[in-house]
Protein backbone atom coordinates (compact mmCIF):
# COMPACT_ATOMS: atom_id res chain seq x y z
CA UNK A 1 0.00 0.00 0.00
CA UNK A 2 1.21 3.46 -0.78
CA UNK A 3 -0.23 6.94 -0.43
CA UNK A 4 -1.13 8.93 -3.53
CA UNK A 5 -2.18 12.56 -3.64
CA UNK A 6 -5.64 13.21 -5.10
CA UNK A 7 -5.30 15.14 -8.37
CA UNK A 8 -8.94 15.30 -9.43
CA UNK A 9 -12.43 14.46 -8.21
CA UNK A 10 -15.35 13.17 -10.29
CA UNK A 11 -18.81 11.95 -9.22
CA UNK A 12 -19.29 8.17 -9.22
CA UNK A 13 -22.76 7.96 -7.74
CA UNK A 14 -23.35 5.74 -4.73
CA UNK A 15 -20.26 3.79 -3.72
CA UNK A 16 -19.17 1.63 -0.80
CA UNK A 17 -17.20 3.66 1.75
CA UNK A 18 -14.68 2.53 4.36
CA UNK A 19 -13.93 4.00 7.77
CA UNK A 20 -10.12 3.87 7.64
CA UNK A 21 -8.10 5.31 10.54
CA UNK A 22 -5.04 7.19 9.24
CA UNK A 23 -1.87 7.67 11.28
CA UNK A 24 -1.53 11.24 10.08
CA UNK A 25 -3.28 14.58 10.29
CA UNK A 26 -3.67 14.56 6.50
CA UNK A 27 -7.01 13.56 4.96
CA UNK A 28 -6.56 14.50 1.29
CA UNK A 29 -5.10 11.27 -0.06
CA UNK A 30 -6.27 7.85 -1.21
CA UNK A 31 -5.05 4.33 -0.48
CA UNK A 32 -3.94 2.52 -3.63
CA UNK A 33 -4.11 -1.28 -3.77
CA UNK A 34 -1.44 -2.57 -6.19
CA UNK A 35 -3.05 -6.02 -6.42
CA UNK A 36 -6.47 -4.90 -7.58
CA UNK A 37 -5.51 -1.49 -9.02
CA UNK A 38 -8.30 0.15 -7.00
CA UNK A 39 -8.10 3.29 -4.88
CA UNK A 40 -9.99 3.65 -1.62
CA UNK A 41 -10.66 7.15 -0.33
CA UNK A 42 -10.02 7.66 3.39
CA UNK A 43 -13.31 8.65 5.04
CA UNK A 44 -12.95 9.17 8.75
CA UNK A 45 -16.24 9.97 10.47
CA UNK A 46 -15.61 13.69 10.77
CA UNK A 47 -15.00 14.03 7.03
CA UNK A 48 -18.75 14.13 6.39
CA UNK A 49 -19.10 16.99 8.85
CA UNK A 50 -16.26 18.84 7.12
CA UNK A 51 -17.93 18.40 3.75
CA UNK A 52 -21.32 19.55 5.03
CA UNK A 53 -19.80 22.60 6.71
CA UNK A 54 -17.83 23.43 3.56
CA UNK A 55 -21.04 23.25 1.52
CA UNK A 56 -22.87 25.54 3.94
CA UNK A 57 -20.12 28.15 4.05
CA UNK A 58 -19.68 28.07 0.27
CA UNK A 59 -23.43 28.61 -0.16
CA UNK A 60 -23.48 31.54 2.26
CA UNK A 61 -20.38 33.15 0.76
CA UNK A 62 -21.85 32.97 -2.75
CA UNK A 63 -25.42 34.10 -2.03
CA UNK A 64 -24.78 36.36 0.99
CA UNK A 65 -21.22 37.61 0.42
CA UNK A 66 -21.22 40.78 2.55
CA UNK A 67 -23.06 39.13 5.46
CA UNK A 68 -20.68 36.17 5.32
CA UNK A 69 -17.54 38.31 5.28
CA UNK A 70 -18.92 40.57 8.01
CA UNK A 71 -19.28 37.65 10.40
CA UNK A 72 -16.01 36.06 9.31
CA UNK A 73 -14.06 39.26 9.95
CA UNK A 74 -15.80 39.80 13.30
CA UNK A 75 -14.83 36.30 14.44
CA UNK A 76 -11.12 37.01 13.83
CA UNK A 77 -10.93 40.70 14.76
CA UNK A 78 -8.03 40.07 17.17
CA UNK A 79 -5.92 37.99 14.74
CA UNK A 80 -3.88 40.37 12.58
CA UNK A 81 -2.70 37.73 10.10
CA UNK A 82 -6.19 36.36 9.43
CA UNK A 83 -7.64 39.86 9.32
CA UNK A 84 -5.14 40.85 6.65
CA UNK A 85 -5.99 37.76 4.60
CA UNK A 86 -9.77 38.24 4.92
CA UNK A 87 -9.59 41.95 4.09
CA UNK A 88 -7.72 41.04 0.89
CA UNK A 89 -10.57 38.63 0.12
CA UNK A 90 -13.10 41.42 0.72
CA UNK A 91 -11.21 43.60 -1.74
CA UNK A 92 -11.18 40.83 -4.35
CA UNK A 93 -14.92 40.40 -3.88
CA UNK A 94 -15.32 44.14 -4.56
CA UNK A 95 -16.95 44.75 -1.18
CA UNK A 96 -16.34 48.24 0.16
CA UNK A 97 -14.93 48.29 3.69
CA UNK A 98 -15.15 51.64 5.47
CA UNK A 99 -12.63 52.67 8.17
CA UNK A 100 -13.55 52.94 11.87
CA UNK A 101 -15.77 55.91 12.78
CA UNK A 102 -16.48 57.37 16.22
CA UNK A 103 -20.24 57.47 15.59
CA UNK A 104 -20.78 54.43 13.35
CA UNK A 105 -18.35 51.74 14.54
CA UNK A 106 -18.96 49.21 17.29
CA UNK A 107 -17.27 46.18 18.83
CA UNK A 108 -17.49 44.13 15.62
CA UNK A 109 -17.87 44.61 11.88
CA UNK A 110 -21.27 45.84 10.75
CA UNK A 111 -23.18 46.47 7.52
CA UNK A 112 -24.52 49.89 6.62
CA UNK A 113 -25.67 51.83 3.60
CA UNK A 114 -22.95 53.72 1.76
CA UNK A 115 -22.40 55.55 -1.51
CA UNK A 116 -20.00 54.41 -4.21
CA UNK A 117 -17.44 57.17 -4.84
CA UNK A 118 -17.37 56.75 -8.63
CA UNK A 119 -20.94 55.77 -9.52
CA UNK A 120 -22.80 57.41 -6.64
CA UNK A 121 -24.78 54.20 -6.19
CA UNK A 122 -26.24 53.50 -2.74
CA UNK A 123 -25.09 50.07 -1.63
CA UNK A 124 -24.32 47.89 1.39
CA UNK A 125 -20.82 48.42 2.77
CA UNK A 126 -18.84 47.05 5.70
CA UNK A 127 -17.96 49.29 8.63
CA UNK A 128 -14.78 48.41 10.52
CA UNK A 129 -14.91 48.26 14.33
CA UNK A 130 -12.76 50.36 16.65
CA UNK A 131 -11.61 47.15 18.35
CA UNK A 132 -9.42 46.35 15.35
CA UNK A 133 -7.22 49.35 16.17
CA UNK A 134 -4.07 48.41 18.02
CA UNK A 135 -4.07 49.91 21.50
CA UNK A 136 -7.85 50.35 21.71
CA UNK A 137 -9.34 47.74 24.03
CA UNK A 138 -12.88 46.38 24.10
CA UNK A 139 -13.70 48.17 27.38
CA UNK A 140 -12.84 51.53 25.85
CA UNK A 141 -14.89 50.79 22.74
CA UNK A 142 -17.80 49.60 24.87
CA UNK A 143 -17.77 52.89 26.77
CA UNK A 144 -17.69 54.84 23.50
CA UNK A 145 -20.49 52.83 21.87
CA UNK A 146 -22.78 53.18 24.90
CA UNK A 147 -22.70 56.98 24.57
CA UNK A 148 -22.90 57.39 20.78
CA UNK A 149 -23.42 59.67 18.91
CA UNK A 150 -20.97 62.52 19.48
CA UNK A 151 -21.58 65.90 17.85
CA UNK A 152 -18.17 67.36 18.68
CA UNK A 153 -15.00 66.93 20.72
CA UNK A 154 -16.64 68.72 23.65
CA UNK A 155 -19.59 66.33 23.49
CA UNK A 156 -17.25 63.34 23.35
CA UNK A 157 -15.16 64.43 26.37
CA UNK A 158 -18.32 65.19 28.32
CA UNK A 159 -19.86 61.74 27.70
CA UNK A 160 -17.04 59.20 27.87
CA UNK A 161 -15.43 57.65 30.92
CA UNK A 162 -11.94 59.17 31.02
CA UNK A 163 -10.69 56.31 33.20
CA UNK A 164 -11.29 53.86 30.34
CA UNK A 165 -10.86 56.11 27.31
CA UNK A 166 -7.55 57.66 28.34
CA UNK A 167 -5.26 60.03 26.43
CA UNK A 168 -3.44 57.17 24.70
CA UNK A 169 -6.69 55.64 23.42
CA UNK A 170 -7.99 59.05 22.33
CA UNK A 171 -4.79 59.80 20.40
CA UNK A 172 -4.98 56.44 18.63
CA UNK A 173 -8.60 57.06 17.63
CA UNK A 174 -7.75 60.50 16.25
CA UNK A 175 -4.66 59.37 14.33
CA UNK A 176 -6.62 56.48 12.76
CA UNK A 177 -9.21 58.90 11.40
CA UNK A 178 -12.11 57.91 13.65
CA UNK A 179 -13.00 61.57 14.25
CA UNK A 180 -12.40 62.92 10.74
CA UNK A 181 -16.16 63.54 10.38
CA UNK A 182 -15.86 66.46 12.81
CA UNK A 183 -14.93 69.86 11.42
CA UNK A 184 -11.51 69.99 13.11
CA UNK A 185 -8.18 68.58 11.92
CA UNK A 186 -6.42 65.75 13.76
CA UNK A 187 -3.71 68.09 15.01
CA UNK A 188 -6.28 70.51 16.46
CA UNK A 189 -8.23 67.70 18.14
CA UNK A 190 -5.13 66.37 19.90
CA UNK A 191 -4.13 69.89 20.95
CA UNK A 192 -7.57 70.88 22.28
CA UNK A 193 -8.33 67.60 24.07
CA UNK A 194 -6.46 68.33 27.35
CA UNK A 195 -7.78 71.92 27.41
CA UNK A 196 -11.42 70.84 27.00
CA UNK A 197 -10.98 68.02 29.49
CA UNK A 198 -9.54 70.43 32.06
CA UNK A 199 -12.39 72.93 31.52
CA UNK A 200 -15.11 70.27 31.85
CA UNK A 201 -13.50 68.89 35.01
CA UNK A 202 -13.42 72.39 36.47
CA UNK A 203 -17.08 73.01 35.54
CA UNK A 204 -18.16 69.74 37.13
CA UNK A 205 -16.31 70.55 40.33
CA UNK A 206 -17.90 74.01 40.41
CA UNK A 207 -21.33 72.52 39.87
CA UNK A 208 -20.86 69.96 42.63
CA UNK A 209 -19.60 72.65 45.02
CA UNK A 210 -22.61 74.87 44.32
CA UNK A 211 -25.03 71.97 44.86
CA UNK A 212 -23.38 71.12 48.18
CA UNK A 213 -23.59 74.76 49.23
CA UNK A 214 -27.30 75.00 48.39
CA UNK A 215 -28.02 71.76 50.23
CA UNK A 216 -26.11 72.96 53.27
CA UNK A 217 -27.88 76.33 53.45
CA UNK A 218 -31.34 75.40 52.27
CA UNK A 219 -31.56 71.85 53.53
CA UNK A 220 -31.88 70.24 50.14
CA UNK A 221 -34.10 70.61 47.10
CA UNK A 222 -37.89 70.86 47.28
CA UNK A 223 -37.99 68.73 44.15
CA UNK A 224 -36.08 65.78 45.59
CA UNK A 225 -32.45 64.79 45.72
CA UNK A 226 -32.36 63.63 42.10
CA UNK A 227 -33.51 66.99 40.68
CA UNK A 228 -30.65 68.88 39.03
CA UNK A 229 -31.38 72.55 39.67
CA UNK A 230 -27.92 73.83 38.77
CA UNK A 231 -28.02 76.40 35.98
CA UNK A 232 -31.81 76.17 35.58
CA UNK A 233 -34.24 79.08 35.58
CA UNK A 234 -37.27 78.10 37.64
CA UNK A 235 -40.55 79.90 37.10
CA UNK A 236 -42.69 79.92 40.24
Amino acid sequence: MKKCKIKSVRPLGKQMTYNVTMKSDQHNYAIYDEKTGNSVISLNSHSAAYAFLAYQTAYLKYYYPIEFMCNLLSSEVNDEDKMRMYLHAVERMKIICMPPDINKSGLSFSIEKGQHKKTGQIMDVLRSPMTMLKGVGSKAVQSIVENQPYASLEDFVNKIDARVVNVRVFTTLVNCGCMDSWSKSREVLIKEYPEIKKKLTKDRAKKQKQIEKVNKVGGGSLFGNEFDYYGKNLEL
